[in-house]
């Protein structure tokens, strides 16, 4: 170190250290489970790889707004489209859509299957994930039902 700007700039990098930490979770073990692939030649598994550090991003992302004490009363516009929100409310609320948009923490705790009593902490990675991916699962089948609507 030659200054105290290298100082800072060191100390600024560490401090980032447990969002990396994070992202480790969310891309190797805890989310995608990207150590856990098996693939039969390197370039697959490097195209694997490269498209869940992308999700783990994306779950990751979606964590830390729902956490997050500034964003967290945020409108969960911010993280999912129209259509995801709505099924995720008609989906775990099943009732009808409310008049303003929900917020971003509901919809990070709803997506980690977060149920409100004592025992529940903040929602883990393997519940985002999976929640995620439910939810994926929603938005890719509306409009396939909405077309079976429209036959019938």
């Amino acid at each position: 170190m030659a200054s105290a700007a290298d100082a800072r700039r060191i100390v600024s990098h560490y401090e980032r250290r447990w969002l990396i930490e994070e992202y480790h979770k969310a891309w190797k073990s805890g989310g995608t489970c990207v150590e856990s692939l098996r693939m039969q030649t390197r370039d697959n598994l490097e195209r694997m790889v490269v498209i869940k550090a992308f999700i783990a991003v994306r779950v990751l992302g979606l964590r830390q707004e729902g956490i997050s004490e500034e964003t967290q009363n945020d409108s969960c516009k911010k993280i999912l489209t129209p259509t995801e929100w709505k099924l995720l409310w008609v989906k775990l609320e099943g009732k009808q859509l409310p008049s303003q948009t929900p917020t971003l923490k509901w919809a990070c705790l709803k997506l980690g299957r977060w149920h409100d009593s004592k025992r529940t902490g903040r929602p883990g990675w393997v519940v985002m994930w999976d929640g995620w991916f439910r939810l994926q699962d929603m938005v890719e089948g509306y409009p396939v039902m909405k077309s079976l609507d429209q036959e019938i």
